[in-house]
């Protein structure tokens, strides 16, 4: 069952839903990491950290342990941000803004089938009795830039093919 939580006076379930541009979708299929940012529910910060998570077609997901301070700041303030940048093309990236739908996995099936995309072989490398959260991330806020208008990219591949040419 998905808790969805409350952030002051208005429900973030209430926020319209916004969709991911078919034009970033490759990279939600190939980028094995992202950054994901949660308010700190002890003082209000951002925090941010490096993630393993999965594309589902519709929806960005993760997995993580109850244990681990990402759930606990979830729980109490179910804001969150992700961004993974295109593997291929360092400029181009995609940031998520929205909020946290957490979903019990007792069978850590989620947490397996990431763990399979980054190693080739499903298994659970949880300590027995870990409990296991997916979160889904619900996005309200999509934006999809691309850093200097792709000029750094031209430079980087101009770079790279000069260096592949033998010097005379």
């Amino acid at each position: 069952m998905a808790d969805r939580a409350h952030t002051g006076h208005m429900a973030t379930a209430d926020l319209p839903e916004a969709t991911i541009p078919e034009s970033h979708v490759g990279i939600l299929e190939t980028a094995l990491m992202a950054m994901v940012s949660t308010i700190s529910r002890r003082d209000g910060l951002i925090s941010t950290n490096p993630v393993g998570f999965d594309w589902d077609g519709e929806y960005v997901r993760l997995s993580t342990l109850k244990s681990r301070l990402k759930y606990r700041n979830l729980v109490a303030n179910p804001q969150v941000t992700f961004c993974a940048v295109d593997p291929k093309v360092p400029s181009r990236y995609i940031e998520i803004r929205g909020y946290a739908e957490l979903i019990d996995d007792p069978e850590r099936a989620l947490s397996k089938k990431m763990v399979g995309r980054m190693s080739g072989k499903e298994q659970d490398l949880d300590e027995p009795g870990a409990e296991r959260v997916i979160i889904k991330i619900v996005p309200t806020h999509v934006s999809t830039p691309t850093l200097y208008g792709g000029r750094l990219d031209e430079r980087v591949a101009a770079s790279v093919q000069s260096r592949g040419q033998p010097s005379a």
